[in-house]
């Protein structure tokens, strides 16, 4: 039996990173994009697929929820990437692989997007024994399993859940608290919960009256993350 804590792989996300800038056919295969909010990035298109890198910013992975109205769809938040993240790595290894979901920025932003064929080239070189891409699944079915756990909380704990979760993940520690970053707003907490902006506005201020979050000044802070 394989177990993970056993894999032994030196290659990581940044120096993966390092092996795309430095390779002599760089300018061939990768280019870096400037993203703006709401800028959408999607893997696969009309030329080639691709596996985006963060360099700066703060991106949500987004999947399109069917609302009663077929013309009417919903675009979900189910994981947050910020600097030094990937997207996309493990689509590489499926014939057919349809993902449905897209990179969205949630703020100014800049990634590398690199070609698939040329990225499992170096992979195929740098990573012999795929323990690197088995890492990398890893972490993706355990930010899956904390989405899924996620649903099955009543509204109000679902939001708790996402402030702590953003706050541990993508906070800045302080000697006040844990400042989240500017991108994660309200609308964005009610797309990652599935909940209205209204309902997260109302569970803030519940947090704000309890000295448990503080939102003056903007971005939020969370003052006591035991509590959450």
């Amino acid at each position: 039996m394989l177990f993970l804590k056993e894999l032994e792989t030196n290659l990581t996300v940044n120096k993966l990173m390092e092996q795309c800038f430095e390779h002599p056919n760089y300018k061939d295969y990768c280019s870096i994009i400037s993203t703006k909010k709401g800028t959408v990035l999607e893997n696969t298109n009309l030329e080639s697929e691709k596996i985006y890198f963060i360099l700066n910013g703060i991106y949500g992975m987004t999947v399109k929820q069917a609302n009663e109205s077929e013309d009417d769809e919903k675009e979900c938040i189910i994981r947050f990437l910020q600097k030094g993240d990937s997207f996309g790595l493990y689509f590489m290894y499926y014939d057919c692989w349809e993902p449905g979901v897209s990179l969205q920025s949630l703020g100014r932003g800049e990634v590398m997007a690199v070609d698939s064929n040329f990225l499992f080239s170096i992979l195929d070189e740098w990573d012999e024994n795929n323990f690197f891409m088995i890492r990398c699944l890893s972490e993706e079915l355990r930010e899956t399993q904390c989405f899924t756990q996620l649903s099955f909380l009543k509204k109000e704990e679902r939001i708790r859940k996402a402030l702590l979760k953003c706050a541990q993940s993508l906070g800045t520690y302080s000697d006040n608290g844990i400042l989240l970053p500017k991108e994660i707003t309200q609308e964005v907490l009610a797309r990652y919960t599935n909940t209205s902006r209204e309902y997260v506005a109302h569970t803030i201020m519940k947090l704000i009256k309890e000295d448990i979050v503080r939102n003056r000044p903007k971005p939020l802070l969370i003052l006591d993350k035991h509590r959450l």
